[in-house]
């Protein structure tokens, strides 16, 4: 899985470390602090890597949060500050204790090099950077996005923050069909539960004014237009069908997603049974034919791409809610008597909401489903 967070890096020709940090759209950027002429390329450059590696660690324990043992959060975070100014060195027969707990580890990699160059001013001004990065991900656990906490929404967490849920909510109670979710700093997983939650209530309604199941009016839709199916039925039946809570579909997918990227099959009884359809449709098929067809249809232990599992689980959703958009125009375009009235801007342009009296009452309708449902967010 590809992580993006803050990288650190020295400009030689003004002997300054800089650091910059994804946000939600483009980088962000500051310096750090200036070197001293003393402190070699090779020192800076390790310095550097050292910084970017510990922030690599530091996120990658939001993204898969875990048990600190014995330390409270306070404790461990304050044994990686500690670490940076007083790292575990090699013992007079070169022996070095190190910690189990990568995050620790990490600072105390950071502080031997510290040690090396042997600067107090630069270990201090490097202890602030670590403490600035340690809140940044303290307070993204907890919800809050500002500041650094921005990268937050560049990961793809198996966690979702009630407090970032319920940010989510919010924008989608503005724009039903999700189109503000990917321009706003809200954790992907945490927009996936509120994403599923309007897919839920959007489908309903769009199910009962085409006469179909919520469930069914994707491959409706798919009929219309080329649009995402098996992810979006899929969800919509765990929460209508089922009285399943969109966190914990949402958290099923993510989770195998994850594990398959590691290697892991969370189902293998569904994978299973997903390889014996396989091999029962390939078996009506001409001997010449199956192994080709075998080849493009490998099975499959994820409907998610393990690389990217929260922002692709989103995009599904996203296209789900287009899908029950799209069905409602198909089905307010055979209301109209005239095909002109139909087409008020000229053929092939889309209909603005204003051309279109039908959509505010889906928007509205869907509101009050969500309304009606929102219960199972909490």
């Amino acid at each position: 899985m590809l992580v993006l967070v803050s990288v650190y890096a020295f400009d030689d020709v003004r002997r300054e470390l800089l650091v910059v940090w994804p946000a939600v759209v483009g980088w962000g950027a500051q310096v750090v602090g200036q070197l001293r002429p003393a402190v070699s390329a090779e020192q800076a450059g390790r310095l550097s890597g050292e910084l970017t590696r510990l922030s690599q660690t530091l996120w990658d324990s939001y993204v898969r949060p875990a048990d600190g043992g014995d330390k409270d959060e306070q404790e461990r975070w304050g044994a990686v500050l500690d670490a940076v100014q007083k790292p575990n060195l090699p013992d007079t027969s070169g022996q070095l204790l190190v910690p189990y707990d990568p995050v620790e580890e990490g600072a105390h990699r950071l502080g031997r090099v510290l040690h090396g160059i042997g600067d107090a001013a630069l270990t201090g001004v490097v202890v602030d950077e670590v403490r600035c990065e340690v809140d940044a991900v303290r307070r993204a656990g907890l919800g809050d996005l500002s500041g650094r906490g921005v990268q937050a929404a560049s990961l793809d967490r198996v966690d979702a923050s009630p407090v970032q849920v319920s940010a989510a909510d919010q924008v989608l109670r503005a724009d039903p069909f999700g189109g503000g979710l990917l321009s706003v700093a809200v954790d992907p997983a945490a927009a996936c539960v509120a994403a599923a939650h309007w897919l839920a209530a959007a489908a309903v309604v769009a199910g009962e004014e085409s006469g179909n199941s919520a469930a069914g009016v994707f491959a409706e839709a798919d009929d219309i237009e080329a649009v995402s199916v098996e992810v979006p039925a899929l969800v919509v039946g765990r929460i209508v069908d089922d009285g399943v809570s969109p966190r914990q579909v949402v958290m099923d997918l993510l989770r195998a997603a994850v594990a398959a990227g590691a290697g892991v099959v969370v189902d293998p009884e569904a994978v299973a049974a997903d390889h014996a359809r396989i091999q029962s449709l390939v078996a009506r098929l001409p001997a010449g034919q199956q192994a080709e067809v075998l080849a493009s249809e490998p099975v499959r232990t994820t409907l998610l791409d393990p690389r990217r599992p929260a922002r692709d689980l989103l995009e599904h959703l996203l296209d789900g809610l287009t899908s029950c958009r799209l069905l409602l125009a198909e089905y307010a375009d055979e209301g109209f008597d005239d095909e002109s009235e139909a087409q008020p801007s000229g053929k092939g342009e889309a209909l603005t909401d204003l051309a279109r009296p039908e959509e505010p009452e889906f928007v509205a309708s869907v509101r009050q489903q969500a309304q009606q449902s929102a219960n199972r967010l909490s």
